[in-house]
């Protein structure tokens, strides 16, 4: 039976990867996160109380568990939040990373390793704390013979998605939408994504990691290769929820530059995971997306609406030149 360790095992992403690997079989899976799961785990999952940040607790629990692969999903998110706490960033996105790789080199039986990068196109702390993350990996992965995969995730949505604190566009769309409020947007709109369903990128790194050699330091991306303006993003959902909802227009955010676009190149996954992969049609996993937030409960909304009108959000949206 192989054992895996997800951290952030609890997360919108750890969660679909745990379910990719149960479909594989003869799994036993622990999610390595801080918070606990609010549901029953299925049979052969298992909860473990982890902070990446906290050597002695990593070592425990890989002693524990000794993980034939290893998912290091855990960190923090945030283009413009977490240019408000750098510590924050730093401590979670590069020291758990080195963290890992430090225990790592203590254990005889040394485990796969899959690390997700982000593209390094703008300057916020969230792209400088991946990349230093992605290139201690991939130093230990050439110097000391660690095998792996990372993949570099454009823009993951789908259900269960988490619409706040970190503002991001799919659920903070379709939520506004549902209740016919305004669309806000970052700049003209023009800014591009390259959006992909949170179960293709499941199942792509589940596959890449079960593969008998992995790309190990080489980098892959990991989207349809077909890139969307946010403001037809936003223009589409609002089509699909019937909404009367406006589109408003604000300027740009700290951390990011308008008009950027972005679109993965998916030769590394015909090369490497999977040729000519079908990615989930875009407008049906919206749908399905939507049936997820539309349904979610009452206390959920109203602590998103809460949220979104607060001083806590208006501090890092107001006036978000003002740090600089």
């Amino acid at each position: 039976m192989k054992k895996i360790a997800i951290t952030g095992g609890s997360g919108f992403v750890g969660s679909a990867i745990y379910r990719e690997c149960l479909k594989r079989k003869d799994s036993q899976i622990f999610l390595f996160d801080k918070t606990k799961p609010d549901y029953v785990l299925p049979d052969n999952v298992y909860w473990i109380e982890c902070d990446t940040t906290d050597f002695n607790l990593v070592k425990k629990c890989l002693n524990e568990t000794n993980p034939d692969h290893i998912y290091l999903i855990a960190g923090v998110l945030g283009t413009t939040e977490l240019n408000f706490h750098p510590l924050k960033a730093v401590q979670n996105n590069s020291v758990g990373i080195s963290t890992f790789i430090e225990v790592l080199l203590t254990m005889e039986k040394k485990p796969r390793l899959f690390y997700v990068t982000k593209l390094n196109v703008w300057e916020n702390m969230y792209t400088i704390t991946k990349e230093n993350a992605e290139r201690i990996i991939k130093l230990y992965m050439k110097e000391y013979a660690i095998e792996g995969c990372i993949h570099k995730w454009f823009n993951a949505y789908g259900p269960g998605q988490h619409t706040h604190p970190i503002r991001k566009a799919v659920p903070y769309f379709i939520i506004n939408a549902l209740h016919n409020k305004p669309l806000e947007i970052w700049g003209n709109g023009k800014q591009t994504v390259d959006l992909i369903h949170i179960e293709d990128i499941a199942y792509l790194a589940v596959e890449a990691m079960n593969k008998d050699v992995c790309t190990n330091e080489n980098v892959v991306d990991i989207g349809s290769g077909v890139s969307v303006t946010v403001e037809d993003l936003a223009k589409l959902i609002i089509k699909l929820t019937n909404s009367s909802s406006d589109i408003v227009y604000k300027n740009m955010r700290s951390g990011e530059v308008e008009e950027t676009i972005l679109v993965a190149d998916t030769t590394g996954i015909d090369n490497h995971i999977v040729p000519n992969y079908e990615f989930k049609d875009l407008e049906k996993g919206m749908k399905d997306t939507i049936e997820y937030y539309r349904n979610i409960s009452d206390e959920h909304k109203e602590s998103f609406f809460t949220y979104y009108n607060s001083n806590q959000h208006e501090k890092y949206y107001s006036d978000i030149r003002s740090a600089q």
